[in-house]
């Protein structure tokens, strides 16, 4: 029996750009307390806060890079009916974005501002809130089958927060929507700022967390899927610079985001027994978007979902190479219509990287042999 690997799944994973660079780290398990981490930002003593789903305390866990929970801090001020996302400000406030919106019907959305979070040990209080909704949006739920309204991601720049939204549409738009509103207590109207397209229509290319960098100059969008990379762009007008695109070749469920030190730090959610963990990213590997290819090659895995064949989508002869996971090229070939796994010749079983040419289109993906 053939399948496609369409299935959830969490890979141990690590890969390159060139021979040596690793770029994604397995950290840690996240600790029993936070297996449904939706939300990361910079904490204290090189640690992070996190927070679980919706239905979960109103509690901010600030944990390390071993999975260690250092402080625990019930949040006095609201409810987590659905926390998604955190975001911090330059004078070490954090915000709660309580937006999680899966109906598209919420007429209650919110973000909570907590000062000084840092200096929180055992108990932290809401000092301002957020009203807002969306001005495109008429109808709770909307009528019809667009439903660009979910909400899981939020950074704060430039005295402002800015959010991301969540496609539910059916079938998706592959946009995503960037709001602003102010950083103090009020009830507002988001300004609709931009959108970006994320190049496909699948539900599990939703954007689902975002950041900034520490100096401003780079941000970060986050799907089940893959990361975009924004750089060299003016002042908010993220999407007017450059664009990258890696994919992570695994669909976990992945809603925590953040960037440290020159790192991209994420965190994925606990689901029947898989994910549950956080990974460090190295920002210098992303391929710029106009040099990927506009289709996508999807591997067709085994009944033990182990690589079996992939096919092309073109007709000539395709390049191929094989890296381990720590950046050795392991095998390499030209394969015409078919890449079959017996090319590889006799590989241990694990995770690999194949880098395929086809036709001076780029792909880069993550397999299991």
């Amino acid at each position: 029996m053939r399948i496609a690997l369409t299935l959830f799944q969490v890979l141990v994973f690590q890969s390159v750009v060139n021979a040596q660079t690793v770029f994604l780290t397995e950290l840690c398990e996240m600790p029993n307390e936070i297996l449904e981490s939706s939300g990361l930002e910079i904490g204290p003593e090189g640690c992070f806060w996190t927070h679980n789903d919706s239905g979960n305390p109103a509690i901010l866990y600030c944990a390390d890079t071993t999975g260690t929970i250092v402080r625990t801090v019930d949040v006095i001020g609201d409810d987590n009916i659905d926390w998604e996302e955190l975001a911090k400000d330059d004078d070490g406030n954090i915000y709660i974005g309580n937006f999680g919106n899966n109906s598209l019907s919420r007429t209650n959305l919110r973000i909570v501002k907590i000062p000084s979070i840092d200096t929180c040990t055992t108990t932290a209080y809401v000092t301002d809130t957020i009203l807002f909704s969306y001005p495109d949006q008429q109808n709770y739920p909307p009528v019809g089958n667009y439903g660009n309204f979910d909400m899981e991601a939020m950074f704060w720049h430039q005295d402002s927060l800015h959010l991301f939204s969540k496609d539910r549409s059916n079938p998706s738009t592959g946009y995503t929507k960037h709001y602003r509103l102010p950083a103090v207590g009020g009830n507002y109207t988001a300004l609709l700022v931009d959108s970006f397209y994320a190049g496909h229509t699948s539900f599990v290319f939703a954007v689902t967390a975002a950041d900034i960098s520490e100096n401003g100059d780079q941000v970060v969008l986050l799907s089940a899927d893959r990361v975009w990379l924004f750089r060299n762009f003016n002042g908010t007008n993220y999407f007017g610079g450059d664009v990258s695109e890696l994919q992570l070749g695994s669909f976990s469920q992945k809603e925590g985001v953040c960037f440290k030190n020159g790192f991209i730090y994420i965190t994925d959610e606990e689901s029947f027994g898989l994910g549950g963990k956080m990974y460090r990213l190295h920002p210098d590997v992303f391929v710029a978007v106009n040099e990927r290819s506009d289709t996508e090659l999807q591997p067709v895995y085994n009944n033990e979902l182990r690589f079996d064949h992939l096919k092309f989508n073109v007709a000539e002869p395709v390049a191929w190479q094989l890296y381990s996971t720590g950046g050795k090229l392991v095998a390499q070939g030209v394969a015409e219509s078919v890449l079959d796994r017996k090319m590889f010749g006799h590989r241990k079983n694990g995770m690999y990287v194949l880098r395929v040419d086809e036709h001076n289109k780029k792909h880069s993906m993550l397999i299991k042999l």
